[in-house]
């Protein structure tokens, strides 16, 4: 159990890690406008060597800022979670953490999928027809590959196949063995 548990929170904490630098840095694409080499990320856009905040309310950025935020938050909740379960501490009596943590790393996988499919759809269908020579760049990568790491992070932390172990080990082994493996 706590290998699966260890496994989790570290691909967790690298997907979160992952998931700020993708949120803050500013190279989700690349292209060339006249001639010069730019670059843009959800909060500011550099042109030949000069950068600007994007002062623009347009919906996807937005959208996708506040996805990110929220991923990030939902998935920092779950690693608190994670770590009280992984170190047996409880607040409260029926409180399953490790249950908790991977349910909030479902969450912010799905706010995560959503926050990449709404940049990945609009800037496919518009910019990259407005810029003729552009590319994702490396902040844009590395938000999917922490949208990865908080899957296997919900997988491993909810691989464990009984969610009631103490209730099952209060009925005693041949109850349990009468119902099943859970």
């Amino acid at each position: 159990m706590y290998s699966f548990m260890g496994g989790g929170l570290f691909c967790a904490f690298m997907g979160n890690v992952l998931l700020v630098v993708s949120t803050a840095t500013d190279y989700w694409m690349q292209y060339r406008l006249s001639g010069s080499f730019a670059h843009q990320g959800l909060w500011r856009y550099c042109i030949a060597n000069k950068c600007y905040i994007q002062t623009d309310s347009i919906a996807y950025w937005n959208a996708t800022r506040a996805f990110m935020i929220l991923a990030a938050m939902s998935c920092f909740a779950g690693l608190i979670a994670g770590a009280l379960a992984f170190a047996q501490f409880s607040f409260f009596e029926r409180f399953n953490h490790t249950l908790a943590a991977g349910i909030l790393f479902l969450i912010s996988m799905f706010l995560l999928l959503i926050a990449m499919a709404v940049y990945t759809g609009v800037t496919v269908n518009f910019l990259g027809k407005r810029f003729g020579d552009w590319r994702f760049s490396w902040s844009y990568i590395l938000g999917w590959v922490a949208m990865f790491l908080t899957f296997f992070a919900d997988w491993l932390d909810l691989k464990r196949p009984c969610w009631r172990d103490d209730a099952k080990a209060e009925r005693g082994a041949e109850e349990s063995h009468q119902n099943g493996p859970c």
